[in-house]
């Protein structure tokens, strides 16, 4: 899987976790209650997740680029991934 295809997934995750974070935010507003607000919660804490994961892609772009070249040149010389990477891989 390409690095593209990777940060298209993540994209996609993350729009899906947006959406349920709305759903539950709107069902928190209609029925606000114990169960409402811990729904939320999860729903936020999984889109940050989301987010935390895409940004640390965006602020190490040409780190991830280099470490996934690397990965490349190795499994094409030795027929494995690099051992060392400096982040960490995207589709483990």
């Amino acid at each position: 899987m390409s690095d593209l295809t990777t940060m298209a997934e993540y994209i996609h995750d993350a729009m899906l976790a947006v959406e349920k974070a709305h759903t539950a935010s709107v069902e928190l507003r209609n029925n606000t209650n114990e169960d409402a607000l811990n729904a939320f919660r999860a729903q936020m804490a999984e889109l940050t997740s989301h987010l935390t994961r895409l940004q640390n892609i965006l602020n190490n772009e040409e780190t991830v680029a280099v470490d996934e070249l690397t990965d490349a040149l190795s499994n094409i010389f030795t027929g494995h991934s690099a051992e060392y990477r400096r982040t960490p891989r995207m589709n483990e």
